[in-house]
């Protein structure tokens, strides 16, 4: 009997370890698309099946993948660490963070090819295979949902353009990063029955971000959207909006304080500035990135009410 796995077996290993790795800390650069980010969430779990396979194939090369049940629990603790580490590693590489949804997804790679290898060639009681099959079933779909929820929210965004947000639904709000407390309101809406309530906290930067609006601008002459302020006095806020190709740097990208007064506003913006206001080029309006509005060194707590953002044409 063999006392080392084949070359060839060597060889693949050493591939997939360096597949694996590069796929794990690469960075990829920023995706404008929530499907796609999603799609990728979910790729740990067909990823960790492939990594727990390797760590079974390490405990039992001979027999692979059968082997005895306590390699299959060694095999799962295994995965499961290496799933916090490579988390932990990644928050030491630039524009990589640790992401417990990312854990999440690999436990659950980990444990649907456990559930199915563990199958193998074992004379299983029908009802047994039936239920691990169940499980593995059931993990597999609620690693999904989050890929069918953006694209259904996808597809609800293409049809209501121009209308880029009237947070009627709960899925748009994955479009949306917002430290300060906020929620769906049904109070002071423009469109449909919500508007989005924010509490903007005392701080340097107080605002929300809309990190993934429809791209494509082109053909249209105006953003526009509805605020409500509550209280007495009025508050400035600044809008900024940047393309793909945005640099980081302030004079390449759109800003401009509006000043609210108290009850409705509504901001009205020439997509003409916005295309013009990177110094030395132009805004590519086809690869809008962000939408951030934000108020500078707040100093007590104001809340706003938006609603209703959408392109406009001229008449």
């Amino acid at each position: 009997m063999r006392d080392i796995p084949p070359r060839r077996s060597i060889l693949l290993f050493i591939l997939l370890i360096v597949g694996i790795s590069i796929l794990l800390f690469n960075d990829f650069g920023k995706s404008h698309s929530l499907v796609i980010d999603s799609i990728l969430d979910f790729g740990h779990v067909p990823l960790f099946c492939v990594v727990t396979a390797m760590v079974l194939w390490v405990l039992e090369w001979r027999r692979w993948p059968m082997t005895t049940t306590r390699n299959y629990i060694l095999a799962g603790a295994i995965s499961g660490g290496l799933a916090v580490l490579t988390e932990v590693l990644q928050q030491l590489t630039p524009e990589r963070s640790f992401q417990v949804g990312d854990i999440i997804h690999d436990l659950t790679g980990s444990a649907v090819f456990l559930l199915f290898a563990y199958q193998y060639k074992r004379n299983l009681q029908k009802r047994n295979q039936l239920i691990m099959i169940i499980i593995a079933g059931v993990l597999l779909i609620i690693a999904g949902i989050p890929v069918l929820a953006t694209s259904i929210d996808e597809l609800r965004s293409r049809k209501e353009f121009p209308l880029l947000a009237s947070f009627e639904t709960w899925t748009e709000m994955k479009r949306w990063s917002i430290e300060d407390r906020n929620e769906r309101s049904p109070l002071h809406a423009t469109q449909g029955q919500r508007s989005l309530c924010v509490n903007l906290s005392p701080g340097l930067y107080p605002g929300v971000s809309f990190n993934h609006p429809p791209a494509n601008w082109q053909g249209y002459d105006n953003l526009s959207f509805d605020v409500y302020l509550d209280g007495t006095v009025q508050l400035p806020l600044t809008v900024r909006i940047n393309d793909l190709e945005h640099n980081d740097e302030f004079e390449d990208r759109y800003n401009q304080t509006f000043i609210l007064k108290p009850g409705q506003n509504r901001v009205s913006i020439s997509l003409s500035e916005v295309e013009h206001a990177p110094k030395g080029r132009l805004m590519d309006m086809e690869h809008i990135s962000i939408l951030c509005i934000f108020s500078y060194k707040l100093k007590a707590q104001r809340t706003v009410y938006f609603d209703n953002f959408r392109l406009e044409k001229k008449d």
